[in-house]
């Protein structure tokens, strides 16, 4: 069996985080298969306009630096061509809505040469909140999903949440093509303390007692109302302290302007956008609390990482979210200023239940592994 892996956008991002993430935790397994599998790995070349076939010991060499590896050898070939003798899939791991080459042109030609198409639904933003997508996202999206609906033969989703919406939005548009679905969580294990932090900025800011919020900053993750919320508690409470940890997004001007201007930055208010994993790990491990207030996910890793650092978090009562923190996070509404104020203060007047909370966390939450993710897709491309 050979199956096809499109990594154009982790290639063209670098990016280690969300997506990009899940596909190189993916490769990283598949390059280690004993089974029966030949993993070809597939990167578009806009220069050329053609896919290339990447070498298997260079993506091991890719994945150990991301941000500075450069492929040697890479062989040209005309994906429209291939017509397979044997059991062959695209699996469609990366964020290939936004790839050069539209699935839509590329979906039928593949399957009638003799393809399965095999795709991984993350969330469904740029259908339900289109005003809160990037873009590009949400021009690109319906286009894709249409083709996915026409085309594929077996779509995995991050959560029953992001599996129902899915289904739903196809049911909507009155396809009634059947698709094999499946949901396979995230897992949240890449985080390994094991090198020293040498950053004194960092070291300094670990010390201190803080509320963590990891994610992109977007107007759908809702940042801003964690800041409003924050601005209140630092009149009485001098001591806390609110550290963003996440790249630039879309549409989030506004917000970008007012943390820079803001008269606590670098005194309680911290914004870090380019950490590695290991710094990450560092401030999830020594957060006071964890916030992810997000409007709408199709998962919410940051939340099982921040479990796995026995972390109390307070997040969203929607979506996917009580499927990833279970009964160990504090719910609240997203958009609610007062219930946020009221829930940090909870914890910060209670250390006793606080460091119970924690304990429990500890001893009771079961982290997702990769290992976990890869072992439950893989039985599936062998059932076709």
């Amino acid at each position: 069996m050979t199956i096809y892996l499109d990594i154009t956008q982790l290639n063209k991002s670098r990016a280690n985080t969300g997506i990009q993430r899940v596909v190189k935790e993916f490769l990283k397994r598949a390059l280690e298969n004993r089974e029966n599998i030949f993993y070809k790995i597939i990167s578009y070349n806009a220069d050329i306009n053609s896919m290339e076939l990447l070498q298997n010991s260079e993506i091991r060499e890719f994945l150990t630096d991301i941000q500075n590896y450069t492929f040697v050898k890479k062989t040209t070939i005309d994906i429209f061509s291939i017509k397979p003798t044997e059991p062959t899939i695209l699996f469609e791991l990366d964020a290939t809505w936004n790839a050069p080459l539209n699935r839509a042109l590329l979906y039928p030609i593949l399957k009638e040469n003799g393809f399965l198409i095999f795709n991984f639904i993350y969330d469904l933003t740029p259908i339900i909140l289109p005003n809160f997508a990037n873009e590009i996202t949400a021009q690109n999206f319906p286009t894709f999903l249409n083709a996915l609906y026409q085309h594929s033969d077996m779509v995995f989703c991050d959560s029953y949440s992001a599996k129902n919406d899915f289904l739903h939005y196809k049911e909507s548009l009155n396809i009634t093509r059947e698709i094999k679905t499946e949901v396979v969580a995230l897992g949240a294990d890449f985080f390994k303390i094991n090198t020293p932090l040498e950053n004194h900025y960092i070291k300094r800011l670990l010390k201190k007692k803080y509320i963590l919020f990891v994610g992109t900053l977007e107007p759908r993750k809702n940042q801003e109302n964690v800041l409003d919320a924050f601005e209140i508690l630092a009149k009485t409470h001098p001591d806390l302290n609110l550290i963003f940890i996440g790249k630039q997004g879309w549409k989030i001007e506004h917000l970008i302007q007012k943390i820079e201007t803001h008269k606590l930055k670098d005194k309680q208010l911290f914004w870090l956008n380019d950490i590695d994993d290991n710094t990450l790990s560092h401030f999830y491990q020594n957060a006071f609390l964890v916030t992810y207030l997000s409007k709408y996910e199709g998962y919410g890793l940051p939340i099982t990482e921040a479990l796995q650092h026995a972390n109390i978090v307070i997040t969203s009562k929607n979506s996917s979210m009580h499927e990833v923190g279970q009964d160990f996070v504090h719910y609240i509404l997203h958009d609610s200023t007062e219930e946020l104020i009221e829930t940090i203060l909870f914890y910060y007047n209670n250390p006793t239940l606080y460091n119970q909370r924690r304990k429990h966390i500890k001893q009771n939450f079961k982290t997702k592994t990769w290992d976990m993710f890869y072992e439950t897709i893989h039985p599936f491309f062998s059932e076709f």
